[in-house]
């Protein structure tokens, strides 16, 4: 039996926004614009006392399939909510792609280790 690799379709996916605890002044923007860094900085900040995750969050994507799970990190994240960080071409599609390659490492680990086991009984 040929193992192949999971696809996008074959995976349960995951999103999950946490607060981020490195702090927003310094790390939000690098514009070269110190007055504009600073507002993007204090609406930031401003978002974050209201509550919002989205704000200032540390994202994970876990791709699992079975009990098999990879997952990818991204912090320093500002984004209007879970939709605008998951709209498509951006850091979302390429965390679950990463993710996935991972778990296709991981399944094919374990296969190699089945089928070894197996010869050695």
């Amino acid at each position: 039996m040929n193992l192949r690799p999971l696809t996008h379709e074959e995976v349960d996916i995951r999103l999950e926004a946490e607060p981020e605890f490195v702090p927003v002044e310094g790390n939000a923007c690098a514009s070269g614009d110190d007055a504009f860094d600073r507002e993007v900085e204090r609406n930031i900040i401003c978002r974050i006392q209201e509550g919002d995750v989205w704000a200032w969050a540390a994202v994970t994507v876990t791709v699992s399939w079975g009990a098999f799970s990879a997952s990818d990190h991204l912090g320093c994240c500002s984004y209007a909510d879970e939709e605008d960080f998951s709209h498509p071409g951006g850091y979302f599609d390429d965390m679950v792609d990463e993710a996935l390659e991972e778990l296709n490492r991981i399944v094919l680990d374990a296969y190699r280790q089945l089928k070894t086991r197996e010869r050695a009984a």
